[in-house]
């Protein structure tokens, strides 16, 4: 059963690849079962649990009798951020005091104890992002910021963390997405991802810990000031 699952994790995450790649039609509906499970040389019960997992984490959406489709790109509608915001605002404020909690402890760690090939990685998951914020694809940009943040998790070479970090992974994909979507917010988060790069490559955890702190709270800032951006515009004149 474990053995089975781990498939449908990893043929997942070569779906995502092939999503990153753009070989996907401009309706975003991907390839179906059959020819998926060719394209990856699986078995279609793995592509299809495969699928029901990134339908879990938001990547895609089953349609029936019509196949998957890639959530399409989001570009900034201020009042539908505000309307998500506002329904959502205690579960958004306890998923960033998690993040505060977990993730500049695994910078601190991967700092300690990355290895040259997770290293490497995370160099080219940065140049990724990087090419994804300059096509304006908020899915790719989303996608490119969760493959950073969660290889410096496995660097951390702890665990627990890892698991942790997977138990708000299926919150942090709307976030991402919802995030990305606002104007420069992707652009603001280069810098500080170089920055955070930089002191894990230079092994000093204290460094990355502090700018994975300032990472996080200037995601915070960026969120907060659309929202009362748009609360304040709508607010009526007296």
């Amino acid at each position: 059963m474990a053995q089975r699952e781990s498939v449908a994790k990893m043929t997942a995450q070569r779906i995502k690849d092939f999503i990153k790649s753009g070989e996907i039609r401009p309706d975003g509906k991907l390839p179906n079962e059959r020819d998926l499970s060719k394209i990856l040389m699986v078995g279609r019960s793995s592509v299809r649990e495969a699928l029901h997992l990134l339908e879990t984490e938001g990547v895609i959406e089953i349609r029936p009798t019509k196949g998957s489709y890639v959530l399409s790109q989001e570009n900034y509608n201020a009042s539908n951020f505000v309307s998500w915001y506002n329904q959502y605002q205690p579960e958004i404020f306890h998923l960033l005091e998690t993040r505060l909690a977990l993730e500049p402890m695994a910078a601190f760690l991967a700092a300690e104890r990355a290895t040259d090939e997770q290293l490497e990685r995370l160099e080219k998951c940065h140049e990724e992002f990087v090419g994804f914020i300059m096509e304006n694809n908020v899915l790719k940009i989303s996608l490119g910021d969760e493959a950073f943040h969660d290889l410096i998790f496995e660097s951390s070479q702890n665990p627990l963390l890892q698991n942790l970090n997977n138990v708000i992974k299926k919150m942090l994909t709307d976030y991402r997405k919802k995030v990305f979507s606002i104007p420069k917010e992707a652009m603001k988060a280069v810098s500080q991802h170089d920055e955070i790069l930089r002191f894990i490559r230079e092994r000093n955890p204290e460094a990355a810990k502090e700018n994975m702190i300032q990472h996080l709270l200037i995601s915070k800032r960026g969120l907060l000031d659309a929202a009362q951006s748009e609360s304040n515009q709508n607010a009526p004149a007296l």
